[in-house]
């Protein structure tokens, strides 16, 4: 019975401790470290590989070209 406070081991004997009171859940911040962090930076990663590959198919340049400027 543990939301009296007593509790009991395996040899039958009862002990009495303080319960403790329920906590509400803190809802996840939105940016930082958070279960969906790693989702968010791998879709981010995509796009921007797909983008630098548009860029280089519409100039007909590679990415090192574009970024030195050679």
């Amino acid at each position: 019975m543990t939301s009296s406070g007593y509790t009991s081991d395996d040899r039958g004997r009862v002990n009495r401790f303080a319960v403790e009171p329920k906590t509400a859940a803190k809802a996840e911040p939105v940016f930082g470290f958070n279960k969906d962090a790693e989702r968010y930076s791998g879709r981010l990663a995509m796009i921007g590989f797909f983008g630098i590959l548009l860029i280089e198919l519409a100039t007909n340049l590679t990415f090192v070209q574009i970024v030195t400027g050679a």
